[in-house]
């Protein structure tokens, strides 16, 4: 599928108002099969612009990377493809079940009614006797619902891309930040109301830095790290 190519913050702009002022409407000419919408939390929802470039997950993610790749900026991601949210039934414990282990906890990103959770981590890593993160090949995105108390997938990726980190604009709408092994960063935006992701390439490739995201988050929480 071919697409012209936007730009991320003009793309945002758009797509973020569509969603706050115009709920039942598409958020772009560009449509997606119809499917079953997952039910979200409607009251008191807000979203804007700035939530996306002020967000602290996504403002630490950008400044990591420009560190050793400056050419990296919010004007040079592209709309890359336009696709629907397939959602499965999820592997891992919400932390409504006694199998959860509490070493994930500080990791969770919940929305901001405290609804729903993301969980990026507890698929992907996990922690051995000596306090190390050890880390499989894959990496699956899970979404929590604690009113139904149910764990849905919403993402899988294999060992050449890795999601970041993880944020939401709204109750119903989620960023998800991507690195891969072609240096080309992603930036994929989920709503939840119509099922759409909305997915962006950096148009180019950027020089690589010599340590991970993921690294940090870990460090950040007392963890070690084994790349």
């Amino acid at each position: 599928m071919n697409f012209k190519s936007y730009s991320l913050s003009i793309f945002l702009a758009v797509f973020l108002i569509s969603c706050s002022e115009k709920k039942d409407e598409p958020i772009s000419e560009l449509s997606v099969p119809a499917v079953e919408p997952i039910e979200t939390i409607e009251e008191g929802e807000t979203s804007s612009v700035s939530d996306l470039e002020s967000h602290p997950s996504f403002q630490n993610w950008l400044g990591f990377y420009q560190t050793s790749a400056p050419e990296m900026s919010m004007g040079n991601f592209n709309l890359s493809d336009v696709q629907k949210l397939e959602i499965l039934p999820g592997s891992v414990p919400g932390n409504f079940d006694p199998e959860f282990d509490e070493t994930y906890a500080p990791f969770l990103i919940f929305n901001p009614s405290k609804t729903m959770y993301l969980d990026i981590d507890s698929y992907n890593w996990s922690v051995d006797n000596e306090g190390v993160a050890q880390f499989e090949a894959d990496q699956e995105i899970n979404l929590v619902d604690l009113k139904e108390k149910t764990v849905n997938r919403v993402a899988f990726f294999g060992p050449s891309y890795r999601i970041d980190d993880a944020f939401w604009v709204s109750d119903s709408i989620f960023v998800l930040l991507e690195t891969g092994s072609d240096n080309r960063p992603g930036i994929m935006t989920y709503n939840l109301k119509d099922n759409s992701i909305y997915i962006f390439q950096h148009s180019e490739e950027i020089s690589p830095s010599d340590k991970e995201y993921i690294q940090s988050r870990l460090e950040k929480e007392g963890l070690k790290y084994n790349p």
